[in-house]
């Protein structure tokens, strides 16, 4: 898929992207949810970290061993989850990374943040991360050495490493969606607003007693996402589809975000099913298709392949 991926943003970009893969003595290991591989719309939010890492330059392998960081194991037991987490420690010891950059996940980082120390640390074989474009220094992950990409790309954004072209994303008027467990359980709030208000021009907050520490639920966590519970999912998900419909009828709110694998897969049916005039997407999707990167060409489409905002107005 991987390989799917970097021929399909050459296609769009003229830019043949990197793609380090089992890379020994790479800086960083990047492990991400299998989600973003293998479904849409996940696999443009995969898209759009190629794309950001290579516009960097950044020395960082994916793995084939530790390809997945969701944790199914927070579902069953304490010991599951310790058995499907130690790969990631495992083979960042393996590879001889300095640290480990984590990708919009939601169950995946409650365990990596409150869990992943404990259960299979000390990680005294990495270092503290700091980020080799701008030299910030992680703090907050002193214990797991491991860093959210929206905690990446907002410093990113924040000390002006990057170029983009918020008016790429014009089709899209946003709102987002707090995940769970990256909200609630490892209080990732301000992060993804930021990134989200530097990549597009018109974003929208949900009513303010359902987002933040109130979200609500999508429905289709704690292992029910699947199309057996279809009615039990858009009965218990209808909530945050209320409040959706909210600010689709208030300010013609057409795309949801997330940084959620199972989120982007059971908003999908959520929003088909309460709100069909709203898409659902990944942060990274929008920085990618803002990102303006070195040596592109005059870009027409996004990571959809389909037109920017100001080529359908100039037609």
């Amino acid at each position: 898929m991987w390989q799917f991926m970097v021929d399909d943003i050459e296609d769009l970009t003229g830019v043949k992207v990197n793609l380090p893969i089992n890379k020994k003595g790479a800086e960083i290991l990047f492990v991400t949810p299998s989600g973003d591989y293998f479904a849409d719309p996940g696999t443009y939010t995969c898209m759009g970290y190629l794309m950001l890492f290579h516009e960097l330059g950044l020395d960082y392998t994916w793995s084939t061993y530790a390809s997945e960081g969701g944790n199914f194991g927070l579902f069953t037991s304490h010991e599951m989850i310790k058995r499907l987490n130690a790969k990631i420690y495992a083979e960042a010891k393996r590879l001889g990374v300095k640290w480990i950059l984590g990708g919009e996940c939601g169950h995946m980082w409650r365990v990596m943040h409150q869990y992943m120390e404990t259960m299979n640390g000390p990680a005294d074989f990495l270092e503290e991360p700091v980020s080799p474009i701008t030299g910030t220094k992680f703090e907050n992950a002193k214990q797991t050495k491991m860093v959210h990409i929206t905690e990446f790309t907002s410093d990113l954004i924040k000390n002006g490493k990057l170029k983009l072209d918020p008016s790429r994303n014009n089709k899209y008027v946003t709102t987002f969606h707090d995940s769970c467990n990256p909200a609630r359980a490892a209080g990732l709030l301000e992060e993804p607003r930021y990134v989200i208000r530097n990549v597009t021009n018109n974003f929208y907050e949900m009513p303010e007693n359902t987002i933040r520490e109130q979200t609500y639920c999508c429905g289709g966590g704690a292992g029910l996402g699947n199309d057996e519970n279809i009615d039990m999912r858009m009965r218990g998900a209808f909530p945050r589809a209320s409040a959706l419909r909210h600010v689709r009828d208030k300010h013609n709110v057409n795309h949801l975000l997330c940084m959620c694998a199972i989120d982007r897969a059971t908003l999908s049916a959520l929003t088909e099913y309460w709100a069909p005039e709203v898409s659902v997407g990944g942060i990274h999707e929008l920085v990618a298709n803002a990102l303006i990167m070195e040596g592109e060409n005059d870009r027409t489409l996004d990571l959809r392949g389909e037109p920017f905002a100001d080529v359908e107005e100039d037609e």
